[in-house]
């Protein structure tokens, strides 16, 4: 058998996200892999599982992260019954218990680190000896193209560790639905609540500006547009353009006109008591929230990881 082993020296660098990829990745092509991510009892693995189990169409397993023991085994029975086991290391763990894991399960090691912890991850890499398959950075900034060719780059294989891929920062993958905004924010749903499921990517401020409020909405798509209830003159302007819902603050509701043409464009209405200063200074802490629970950020990942790591190496069984 086959089996790649996921792990990562920081919480929240995209091992999840990697693991699901590959996994949705084989599936596509016709492929068989079984993906583990084990947990302990009552983690919120256990809901990430469950989310993950329903976007793939198939089961992720989930043995408990008991012992050491417990994981290979479950390793070890996943691998009878595929070509290929993709397990999402536990964060729970110390290194040396990955190590003896990925020995003794003869996995190769996968090692994700975010691009802004740049090389800190050298050590914990280089620790896998021959069992390292390589290093795969996440979320490279929209400016970090230069910083990663000159100087990360150059590190990481000055050490001898390979880097299969480095994965730029998306949009998609770290936004929230409408529902999940306007639960935060104690928001309630004044028309559109059946489009809670869209995914908002960026947020404006509609108010006064020089240039034409149409224009100035157009350089955003899959938006929110956070604007006072009263000022049915900036949201008709936003309507002309690709947007998902209004956060309405001051707990003002539009007209009657605003909530028709947004029932016609299908843009869901958001009332919250909060006005448009502190609505801004709570959705700059949502980001934080995002999680891997939406088909939209599988897609987008199995693009990312297609265009972006070497996929064919790691799930060839004959090179693991």
């Amino acid at each position: 058998m086959g089996v790649l082993y996921i792990t990562s020296q920081n919480d929240g660098v995209g091992k999840t996200t990697l693991t699901a990829a590959l996994v949705g990745i084989l599936k596509d092509s016709g492929k068989k892999a079984i993906g583990l991510i084990p947990s302990k009892e009552g983690d919120l693995v256990d809901t990430e599982r469950e989310i993950l189990s329903r976007l793939l169409g198939e089961e992720i397993g989930g043995p408990s992260y008991s012992s050491k023991d417990t994981l290979i085994s479950a390793i070890v029975d996943a691998g009878a019954k595929s070509d290929l086991v993709i397990v999402e290391g536990p964060g729970t763990v110390d290194q040396a218990d990955h190590i003896d894991i990925v020995s003794k399960t003869e996995a190769k090691a996968i090692v994700v680190s975010d691009f802004t912890d740049g090389d800190s991850c050298l050590e914990f890499a280089r620790n896998f000896g021959s069992a390292l398959a390589g290093v795969v950075i996440n979320c490279r900034t929209k400016y970090g193209r230069t910083e990663m060719a000159n100087k990360l780059i150059p590190v990481f294989e000055e050490a001898g560790i390979p880097i299969l891929g480095v994965i730029p920062e998306d949009r998609t993958l770290l936004s929230l639905t409408v529902g999940q905004i306007s639960e935060n924010l104690g928001g309630k749903f004044f028309c559109g609540e059946h489009r809670s499921d869209r995914l908002v990517e960026h947020f404006m401020i509609g108010g006064f500006g020089m240039d034409p409020g149409q224009y100035v909405f157009s350089t955003r798509n899959k938006k929110a547009v956070v604007v006072r209830g009263d000022r049915p003159d900036v949201q008709m302007s936003a309507l002309q353009t690709d947007m998902e819902c209004f956060i309405m603050t001051n707990g003002l509701e539009p007209i009657e006109y605003v909530k028709y043409e947004s029932d016609e464009e299908d843009v869901a209405v958001i009332i919250v008591e909060t006005n448009t200063l502190e609505t801004m200074d709570r959705l700059a802490s949502l980001q934080k929230l995002a999680r891997f629970d939406h088909p939209e950020k599988l897609e987008r990942a199995k693009t990312l990881v297609s265009e972006n790591v070497c996929v064919e190496t790691l799930v060839d069984p004959e090179q693991i």
